[in-house]
């Protein structure tokens, strides 16, 4: 899939239950994404999981895929590159990082790589986040994303404030 200087992904198996619990039990973790409700391991085996092997599709460059260091085969956390739900023709990108490794630059570093395959496939990249995770927004202003509206997500539970679209078309290159 994707390897960058200090990271590579694979696609998770039925039996990384124990990998994605690692984030998603984190009330931090979770901090942006259920407003910080850790997700139980049922929840992860009966609907994170199943989800998550979905989004393979028959062409092996989609999907959320598993993150690990180069130099260790530490797992990192995860990241997301798939056909988006609400553009034609784009993918949408994103990331989930275990705390101890935040602020390393990883997600930087593999949002880049996953911004620069998707433009390279002709496609546009957005990414989504709460307008208050100001991480987030930076690591999609550092891979060559723009601003493109605030709008309000329909899913539970809400921030109460909105939520915020970066773009890149493909021909921004």
């Amino acid at each position: 899939m994707i390897k960058t200087e200090r990271i590579y992904l694979k696609r998770f198996t039925e039996g990384d239950t124990d990998l994605l619990f690692q984030l998603d039990g984190d009330a931090d973790v979770m901090k942006y994404i259920t407003l910080g409700i850790p997700r139980t391991i049922e929840e992860i085996i009966e609907k994170s999981m199943p989800r998550i092997l979905e989004s393979y599709q028959k062409e092996s460059d989609f999907g959320i895929f598993a993150a690990y260091l180069n130099n260790s085969d530490e797992y990192i956390g995860c990241f997301q590159f798939e056909p988006d739900k609400e553009f034609k023709e784009a993918i949408e990108i994103g990331w989930r990082l275990k705390k101890q490794l935040w602020e390393n630059g990883y997600a930087t570093e593999v949002a880049i790589a996953l911004v620069e395959k998707g433009i390279k496939m002709g496609k546009t990249i957005v990414a989504r986040a709460m307008i208050e995770n100001l991480a987030s927004i930076r690591v999609m202003e550092k891979a060559g994303l723009e601003f493109e509206k605030e709008f309000w997500g329909d899913y539970e539970p809400h921030s109460g404030t909105p939520d915020v679209l970066y773009k890149r078309l493909p021909s921004d290159s």
